[in-house]
């Protein structure tokens, strides 16, 4: 066993979006900052590294995760320039339902809209005709109700990451890659090392697990709050891309609260269009269990696209995979010190709809390092939500209500 021979006054365990961000901002703030990734900065089995994420305002009632998102937009405007790369495509959100918007079933759409009302956005509401003129692939025979917000898009994903790792390199953050943390070294309630499975010994003053659903076998006392569950990603390739490409097409929801089916418009860096579902998913554990999406679920998907997007429904299935939630029984992110620990804090938990949040995440997480606090952080303290707490998600399709 070998000593790494810098002290680290924070240290990140996981390179995924939480542990890039928490570095960049304390690096900001002048503190010496190493992170540890078990593979590659982007790590091709991470949640963070994905084509696109969806970047909405729309959530339901919940007027802090709106609010969050809308401060996002713009922050993820300023990385495009910073960064001199588009990060963010804002080529709106178009929010579709089966049923009309005063019905009781789309009260998602309802509030979510409302909210926008509330900011000051102009609503652009559409019946099935006016969907069929700019939209012509959905299907309106189903999906008769509509909201575009141009304020809104997705977010390359994989180039993302790739940007913030150079950027917290450049700020002197030591990234410290192919290093799986095993073991948090703590000795009379004080953390003062994280020991690796190849080696290593890194000292430091402060360790933050942001390791995604591995930060649970880390902490296995956050196992009651929290679990891994994966959920079905499809890339389809239309013969004629044109019908999918903005402006004929943006991001999109399905009667999402209902059905939990999203998707995004064609894509020319991978030349495909992209399918997933936001719901349940299924139990996984992220080391021994099988990743693969099942023919049940690429037939389930088949019947969404026969429903929605007829043009869609038997174009070739080029890839499929599954994205790895950490999900608490909230549904609301995990950031704060350790209740026991001295030294050790948590930033994990992204419920499978942290990333859009990226550029506000390291603001919040280096905060509550601090030992202060943010605007957004109360609800994502450490607390003792039970088997019986329901997913606070409203976008979300939970069966049953809870994860």
């Amino acid at each position: 066993m070998s000593h790494y021979p810098d002290k680290f006054d924070f240290l990140m365990v996981g390179g995924g979006v939480f542990g890039l961000t928490a570095a960049i901002e304390l690096a900001k703030r002048k503190y010496k900052i190493g992170l540890l990734n078990p593979d590659t900065i982007p790590h091709h089995l991470a949640a963070s590294s994905d084509i696109s994420k969806a970047v909405r305002m729309e959530y339901g009632s919940d007027t802090e995760y709106f609010r969050m998102v809308e401060i996002c937009i713009d922050r993820w405007k300023h990385w495009n320039d910073l960064f001199g790369a588009k990060l963010y495509h804002e080529v709106g959100f178009l929010l579709l339902c089966k049923h009309p918007f005063e019905s009781k079933r789309q009260s998602f759409e309802q509030t979510s809209c409302a909210n926008l009302i509330k900011a000051g956005y102009a609503l652009d509401r559409m019946d099935a005709n006016a969907i069929k003129q700019r939209f012509p692939v959905v299907n309106t025979e189903v999906y008769m109700n509509a909201n575009f917000n141009p304020k809104g898009g997705f977010a390359d994903a994989t180039l993302t990451i790739e940007k913030l790792a150079n950027y917290a390199t450049s700020l002197g953050v030591q990234i410290l890659q192919g290093q799986t943390a095993t073991e948090l070294l703590i000795d009379k309630g004080q953390l003062w090392g994280v020991k690796t499975k190849e080696g290593v010994i890194y000292h430091c003053g402060h360790a933050m697990v942001t390791a995604g659903p591995y930060s649970i076998l880390l902490l296995p006392e956050l196992a009651p709050y929290m679990k891994a569950t994966g959920h079905p990603v499809f890339w389809l390739k239309p013969k004629d891309p044109t019908p999918f490409t903005p402006p004929h097409l943006s991001v999109f929801s399905a009667d999402l609260s209902n059905t939990g089916w999203y998707g995004f418009p064609w894509s020319d860096k991978y030349g495909i269009v992209k399918v997933a579902k936001h719901s349940n998913g299924v139990d996984l554990h992220p080391e021994h269990d099988d990743r693969q999406v099942t023919e049940n679920e690429i037939i389930e998907m088949r019947l969404f696209l026969n429903d929605a997007f007829p043009a869609l429904s038997e174009a070739p299935l080029v890839y499929t995979r599954r994205c790895l939630y950490t999900d608490t029984l909230d549904g609301h992110f995990w950031i704060d010190h350790h209740p026991e620990t001295k030294g050790l804090l948590v930033g994990t938990g992204g419920s499978g709809h942290a990333f859009k949040m990226a550029p506000l995440l390291g603001e919040m997480l280096a905060d509550v390092a601090e030992g202060g606090s943010n605007p957004f952080s109360t609800r994502h303290r450490w607390r003792d939500p039970t088997k019986g707490t329901t997913q606070m998600e409203e976008a979300r399709y939970i069966v049953g209500g809870k994860i």
